[in-house]
């Protein structure tokens, strides 16, 4: 009798608390600027929505990507990982199987959540062997969600083009539709399917907008027409930029911000617009379905984006406006008894997933580098990281660079070396210098400063050498990047296998690649029309 009367209780305590427990709504932008956001009054933009979670919310001040590239940052978001630990990347690797079970989607549909993925899913896996999975993962990925309608690459800004989105198929069928909006849709949907199971949600939609092509939705076409954008302070400041930083294909692609500011920004914002009208969409269904109350929404980007500032466009660099992301917690049980609540403490992209983990209910699972947000929503804590990796090891060589961020500096090491190029440190004192303009790694008195920072380096490379994943290409980064190893010592071969990316981009291997496969076509259809 004893032992019945303990499973009922049991059974009524686990019921009690799966009810209790909060729906999830993780909401990604790609290649968002942290202060593209109306409310901020920074730039003359629109967003609504996001201003209104602003208000009832918490805004992270300091959250930055620790890698700021979609496919790095899209699995440490998934896994709270560092890039040297997810070995996701591009011309690095796929994420592991292993390390994907353990992915907050995977944990919370483990622990009886409703799971549902729309949008840019961005990475690969490889499966338990380290092989990469057939078919490009789609259809193990697909299984590992209660609902699906996400696509595995950059994907298109028609939905119908989309063709792994399954759900928006089911639905529409290839009715044609701007993705951003379908993706509001979309999301409209799952909240309707998920209210129906009985279950806690978790829906994570990761948005393909405003990343390029600037493809706007026409219903938004009017809405900057004829507005002069205010420019940054560190507009097209070329001249500041250390040799390394000028190599990258962010100089060439901030040359479009530079000679159309105004254009440009009217099209990237009115991409934004759109996103946040998508988002009303959701929340709007959130209140219809009743479950307004018990879910959490969060927004962030998967890294920044320079428009313009020190000349540059894109992403990639340690510097702020490239890897400094937006973030927005709203938590409806959660009273902050303050408007437009910020908190400057120091967080990144890899405390997303402890952060969902611990609403959810469910102890940490798996060793990772990030840290749960709530205790600083909470006030129970001041402070998560006394600093952050910033990580860029993609891309042209001698454009590679890591970082250190603190509450107060930022240290950044261009450490390439060869052919013109010398290693060379920045450091930037982050209170008084937010634009990051004048460096202070040559300043005599800043030279306290300089070793704390360098210290701080050498502590995250010595954590590299130990955690960084095998046969991914990381583990060189340890000789590469170590700041008291002459450049000139490493060998040739080292060096070359730091990847070779031209500015816009793309290896030499894919441009010929690119070019042999038009030329078989150009000569496929000169012969089809001899015939």
């Amino acid at each position: 009798m004893k032992k019945f009367t303990y499973l009922i209780l049991g059974l009524l305590s686990s019921t009690l608390y799966a009810s209790e427990r909060p729906n999830i709504i993780f909401l990604l932008a790609d290649d968002m600027r942290w202060d593209s956001m109306g409310h901020l009054g920074i730039f003359e933009v629109k967003t609504p929505t996001l201003d209104k979670l602003a208000e009832k919310g918490t805004r992270f001040t300091r959250n930055y990507n620790t890698t700021a590239i979609c496919m790095a940052s899209r699995a440490q978001i998934m896994t709270g990982l560092y890039e040297f630990s997810t070995g996701s990347n591009f011309l690095h690797g796929n994420l592991a199987w292993q390390k994907w079970e353990k992915s907050y989607p995977m944990l919370l549909r483990k622990n009886g959540y409703f799971t549902g993925f729309a949008g840019k899913f961005g990475f690969h896996l490889n499966d338990e062997t380290g092989k990469p999975l057939k078919g490009g993962t789609t259809e193990r990925v697909i299984k590992s969600f209660d609902w699906w309608s996400g696509w595995m690459g950059q994907g298109s800004y028609q939905m119908n083009e989309n063709r792994e989105a399954h759900e928006y198929k089911n639905v529409y069928g290839d009715k044609a539709e701007h993705t951003t909006y379908a993706l509001g849709l979309m999301g409209r949907d799952f909240v309707k399917k998920a209210k129906a199971s009985g279950k806690p949600f978790c829906l994570s939609i990761s948005f393909k907008a405003p990343h390029t092509p600037l493809a706007t939705d026409p219903r938004y076409d009017s809405l900057y027409e004829g507005v002069k954008f205010t420019k940054p302070a560190d507009f097209n400041e070329v001249d500041k930029l250390p040799a390394q930083a000028k190599s990258g294909r962010p100089l060439s692609k901030g040359k479009g911000w530079v000679r159309s500011y105004d254009d440009t920004m009217k099209k990237y914002h009115t991409m934004i617009y759109g996103m946040d009208k998508a988002i009303a969409m959701i929340l709007e269904e959130v209140k219809e379905q009743q479950v307004e109350d018990n879910t959490i929404i969060i927004f962030t980007s998967d890294n920044g984006h320079h428009n313009g500032s020190k000349g540059l466009g894109g992403k990639l660099y340690a510097y702020e406006v490239g890897s400094l992301a937006p973030a927005i917690i709203y938590d409806p049980r959660h009273d902050t008894c303050q408007k437009f609540k910020t908190n400057e403490a120091l967080s990144g992209n890899i405390d997303f997933h402890p952060t969902i983990l611990d609403y959810a209910g469910i102890a940490k699972a798996a060793p990772n580098h990030g840290k749960s947000m709530v205790s600083l929503i909470k006030g129970e804590k001041q402070k998560l990281h006394d600093s952050l990796l910033l990580i860029n090891v993609w891309g042209i060589a001698s454009a590679q660079s890591l970082g250190v961020v603190t509450d107060d500096y930022k240290y950044i090491n261009w450490f390439y070396g060869a052919d013109d190029f010398t290693p060379t440190e920045e450091l930037f004192n982050l209170k008084k210098d937010a634009f990051e303009q004048d460096s202070l790694a040559m300043n005599p008195e800043a030279k306290p400063q300089l070793e704390a920072m360098r210290q701080l380096y050498d502590k995250f490379l010595a954590q590299w050498k130990e955690e960084s994943v095998a046969g991914a290409g990381y583990e060189k980064y340890v000789q590469l990047a170590d700041r008291t190893i002459p450049f000139s010592q490493h060998s040739q071969e080292m060096i070359a296998s730091m990847y070779s990316d031209d500015k816009a981009g793309k290896t030499k291997q894919d441009k010929k690649a690119k070019k042999d496969k038009k030329a078989k076509k150009d000569k496929k259809a000169a012969d089809k029309n001899k015939s």
